[in-house]
């Protein structure tokens, strides 16, 4: 075999990797993350996590997919995982105000008002600009407000001002929902 024949057999057999190696990364290539929407939508949803975990797990920085995963989990009613999820990114991907809208959520819902609140605050520290976080943070000082006001209640129970206020955001909050 001369030279030329050598780099023929050579050229083809690269091609013939390359070939083989495209065909190796299409059989492993990660699910559509619209595909895995439509999965969770029907009720599939262990087919959707561990879709969602093979994308996480092909491109750790695939923020969107690991998002999703978060809002699956707490759709599962797993909030330690969805909070961890959230606390991630967060911390991965701090100018993306939405996981710390949801962390701020999930805190809130734990009775963890002050957590929230801080949450909501370094989502705005990052981000000012995101309306929900501002609206968000309103709601919990309300939340706050209100509670303050059941307390104060339990100590003097004839304040008829703090059960007016008290009333009013009652009301207020019966009305948004």
């Amino acid at each position: 075999m001369n030279y030329v024949q050598n780099m023929r057999y050579l050229r083809f057999g690269l091609i013939g990797l390359l070939f083989a190696v495209l065909g190796i990364a299409q059989a492993q290539e990660t699910p559509d993350l619209s595909a895995i929407q439509r999965l969770a939508a029907n009720g599939n949803m262990n087919q959707a996590m561990d879709a969602l975990n093979q994308r996480i797990a092909a491109n750790p920085e695939d923020v969107e997919s690991t998002f999703l995963k978060g809002l699956l989990l707490l759709q599962q009613g797993d909030k330690s995982g969805a909070r961890e999820v959230f606390l991630d990114i967060s911390r991965r991907f701090p100018r993306l105000p939405e996981a710390y809208n949801n962390l701020a959520a999930i805190h809130a819902a734990d009775g963890e008002y002050e957590l929230a609140r801080q949450t909501l605050l370094s989502a705005i520290a990052n981000t000012p600009d995101y309306a929900p976080v501002r609206a968000n943070l309103g709601d919990l000082y309300i939340k706050m407000a209100m509670d303050a006001y059941r307390e104060s209640l339990k100590l003097n129970p004839n304040d008829s001002a703090t059960h007016a206020r008290l009333k009013v955001l009652e009301q207020l909050f019966q009305v948004e929902r």
